[in-house]
């Protein structure tokens, strides 16, 4: 893991506890959405090559 990315879940685990659950979900739902965007993305280049 980059600097960059260790910089990020620092940022992220002060700034979660502060949320509300609305908020949490939120970015829940935002993280399953990239998850589900790069599967699909996989899954096309795998089709395609």
């Amino acid at each position: 893991m980059c600097e960059r990315e260790k910089q990020l879940l620092e940022s992220f685990a002060e700034s979660l506890p502060k949320m509300t659950e609305f908020e949490k979900g939120y970015i829940l739902g935002v993280a399953e959405s990239k998850v589900q965007d790069k599967k699909n993305e996989e899954k096309e280049s795998k089709e395609m090559g």
